[in-house]
């Protein structure tokens, strides 16, 4: 595990994020980069308590700068400053990725050295919110029909990414959800293999912690998806959205 880096974008978290992160630690992960995306100044506490473990490296934006460029922010820190990993996960501080799974994920990530991992949840599960498994079907049939490509979790949010992949990845465009999508856009495009693992389907109060807006990120995240099909329509685009 040591050679895997976990990277946890966190926007307003619950104190249960600092017990996770010593799960992990107690798992045997020993780079783990948190980046606080300009949570309320009441929060700070948690991320103090985070930067005090030598294994735990927090990152702040002084506002929020969205998910996407907290995931950037974090994997160029960990270009520039550490050379021992062989690959990163992603996971969402919201507690929605069991430690088993990350695990499940970090084992797959150490047999490989190039592709992507997607976490992919089961949205048949009778506890999944009824927009989660909207949002993530239209996504999900739109990228098929654009990209003749299917995945059956397009926003999933706990990711390996070997090293080799995260050179190109860390230049992706995308400032917060629409992010995460255009990673899957390049990788079909890139002709890159995408490994598919099953894992648990966990949402705490109706998932009443996300931060993702059905109206604005979706159309975020259709406008990318347009954009990777027909990429000179960008300014077309914006455009109709100033209309």
């Amino acid at each position: 595990m040591n050679k895997c880096a976990i990277v946890i974008p966190a926007l307003n978290p619950t104190e249960d994020l600092l017990p996770y992160v010593q799960s992990l630690l107690k798992e045997g992960f020993t780079q783990i980069i948190v980046v606080n995306d300009g949570s309320y100044e009441e929060l700070t506490p948690i991320f103090t308590h985070m930067s005090r473990i030598e294994e735990c490296k927090v990152l702040t934006h002084p506002i929020n700068k969205g998910k996407g460029r907290a995931l950037k922010t974090a994997f160029h820190y960990l270009l520039k400053h550490y050379h021992s990993f062989s690959g990163v996960i992603t996971v969402d501080a919201d507690g929605q990725h069991s430690i088993e799974d990350v695990c499940k994920i970090a084992k797959k990530l150490t047999s490989i050295d190039e592709g992507l991992i997607l976490g992919v949840r089961d949205f048949n599960d009778a506890d999944v919110p009824a927009r989660s498994i909207l949002g993530n079907r239209i996504s999900s049939f739109i990228f098929h029909l654009f990209f003749r490509r299917k995945f059956e979790d397009t926003q999933t949010g706990l990711r390996g990414i070997p090293k080799k992949e995260l050179l190109w990845i860390v230049q992706l465009k995308g400032e917060r959800y629409e992010y995460e999508v255009n990673m899957l856009i390049n990788a079909v495009k890139r002709k890159t293999t995408v490994y598919e693992i099953p894992i648990q389907t966990l949402y705490f109060d109706h998932n009443a912690s996300s931060h993702f807006q059905p109206g604005i990120d979706s159309w975020r995240i259709l406008k990318k998806l347009i954009r990777g099909l027909f990429p000179l329509t960008d300014q077309k685009i914006d455009r109709w959205k100033k209309s």
